[in-house]
């Protein structure tokens, strides 16, 4: 037999053995219920006792939506809303929003401009913090908790810990465009990197689009403050939390994203911003469970379509798509049921392809693997942390 097509083989009975192996886990995780991590005990925090974050910058059309939702599915909730100072749309949103529910709990907190060398980010919430009641979420501007998730993220918050959730990105519901190929990638990836690895280390990073944690624990490290020079700000928390011997927790709370993706530029600002963040986790991180059960299943499928079209097979050409739509649709099929998420047979090519051109932003994310667009913001890497260019 020829030695690609031996070895398309091979490689192809690796990845289902993976991806069978990661599907198992996954499943083992969400069906178990999920206790508060050990630690001296403390009161389940109320609803009314946290303080949402939300560092928010105009120019989605998505935005007054997502903000609107967070309000109505939990009007307990306060809710801090971080903006720049020049961002005029932004603030009129936000105005507009308060006018249309008078009865929620929302203050907005305007900001100057982050300093040269400080994560914008960390730098907004930095400035809330103080102004927090004795819970803090962060939440991203482009997500939306459902009802019932700020209680069971409190249900969890018994000791000293940092929760996180598990994106899913819910549109574009349209025609197929850029944000949809972002959905796919999302959606491909969430269920099968987060949750397989924790049944050998605990997490070593956290999924920033949503977490939470006590106030004063985080005062107590530093606040966000201790991360402000850093670039990959979830990780650092993350790892803020792991040096101080505290327990960080991967929930299985779902969130959905919902963010306009108007171009292709966009797209490829944002998934290369994201392979850059990767990057620096593996740098750091790489264990033999996340090499075997993320890095290396993310890395097959484009391995595995080039190797059986060198072998000029089209029988194996076809077996591996066959393969890899396979995995898509079995992975829509734990979605829907397991998280309630709508699936579609468009969701199943998107993905496959999102699985192929996976390998491909991280080949792109390698060059000038020091400079990334964060929104309105051209950040570059530098020895000492981070500046402005």
């Amino acid at each position: 037999m020829p030695f690609l097509v031996t070895a398309t083989l091979a490689l192809t009975g690796l990845y289902l053995l993976l991806t069978a192996t990661r599907f198992g886990l996954a499943l083992r995780y969400l069906a178990q219920p999920l206790a508060p991590p050990a630690g001296p005990p403390a009161a389940v925090p109320a609803v009314a006792d946290m303080s949402v974050l939300q560092a928010i910058l105009s120019g989605d059309p998505l935005l007054e939506d997502c903000l609107r939702r967070n309000l109505r599915h939990h009007p307990e909730a306060h809710f801090l809303w971080l903006l720049d100072e020049t961002d005029f749309e932004g603030r009129r949103v936000a105005e507009q929003l308060r006018a249309e529910m008078p009865a929620a709990h929302v203050q907005l907190v305007l900001t100057p401009p982050a300093p040269q060398g400080i994560n914008p980010k960390s730098f907004k919430l930095q400035l809330a913090l103080p102004l927090s009641r004795p819970v803090v979420v962060v939440l991203d501007d482009d997500t939306m908790l459902p009802p019932g998730a700020l209680a069971r993220a409190g249900a969890l918050l018994t000791t000293e810990a940092l929760v996180t959730g598990l994106p899913y990105y819910q549109y574009p519901a349209g025609p197929v465009g850029w944000a949809a190929l972002v959905r796919a990638f999302v959606n491909a990836n969430a269920l099968l990197t987060y949750l397989p690895p924790l049944y050998f280390q605990s997490p070593v990073t956290i999924n920033g689009m949503f977490y939470a944690t006590h106030q004063a624990t985080l005062l107590r490290l530093g606040g966000f403050a201790a991360i402000g020079a850093e670039l990959c700000d979830d990780y650092a928390l993350a790892q803020l939390y792991r040096r101080a011997g505290l327990p960080v927790v991967q929930s299985t709370i779902v969130h959905p994203l919902a963010t306009t993706v108007p171009h292709f530029g966009a797209y490829l600002n944002l998934m290369r911003r994201w392979m850059v963040f990767a990057r620096r986790l593996f740098r750091s991180s790489l264990t033999p469970t996340v090499l075997g059960l993320v890095v290396v299943p993310s890395s097959l499928p484009l391995m595995l379509v080039l190797l059986s079209l060198a072998s000029g097979r089209p029988a194996l050409v076809a077996g591996v798509l066959a393969v890899l739509t396979v995995k898509a649709m079995v992975l829509a099929m734990v979605r829907r049921r397991q998280l309630g998420t709508p699936e579609s047979p468009r969701t199943v090519a998107l993905e496959v392809l999102a699985d192929l051109l996976q390998p491909l932003h991280l080949l792109h994310a390698l060059c000038q693997p020091r400079r990334v667009q964060w929104r309105d913001k051209a950040i570059e890497v530098v020895a000492d942390g981070l500046r402005y260019v």
